[in-house]
């Protein structure tokens, strides 16, 4: 009965409020001091033809956010990328600890009429990061 009755409950619950999927970190530069990867299962194609994605900055060293006054050693940060533009925009940063203990979210992501599109080099860190959210957007879901 309770398993019945859980399994209601989870069904009852709308998209946000259910479990998700395990991250999968897909590492696209790593070393000594800094790790940068995206969470392939965070990926989905918008209607809008953006693609949704979290971006992961582990340092190898505390950092410190001047303007929150916080410690960290991991960054996620939710993004939007424009792949036939070649460019992507930041809308939303968490804070972690080195043990991935969440530490600090931004409370509302940026408005999309406040959004900063950043254009992106052929021969930047950007680009492998684009690269690999590009290249995973024909399987994302929509």
């Amino acid at each position: 009965m309770r398993i019945k009755a859980a399994l209601w409950l989870m069904l009852a619950l709308p998209a946000w409020a259910q479990p998700q999927p395990a991250a999968d970190w897909v590492v696209y530069q790593d070393g000594a001091q800094l790790q940068l990867a995206i969470d392939g299962n965070a990926l989905w194609l918008g209607k809008d033809g953006l693609v949704h994605f979290i971006n992961q900055e582990r340092f190898a060293k505390q950092r410190y956010e001047k303007s929150y006054r916080l410690h960290f050693y991991i960054r996620r940060t939710t993004g939007y990328a424009d792949c036939k533009q070649y460019q992507y925009v930041f809308v939303g940063s968490e804070y972690f600890d080195k043990n991935n203990k969440h530490l600090f979210s931004t409370m509302f992501p940026v408005p999309r009429h406040a959004w900063k599109w950043q254009p992106v080099s052929q021969d930047s860190v950007a680009h492998t990061m684009m690269k690999v959210i590009c290249d995973a957007a024909g399987s994302a879901n929509q």
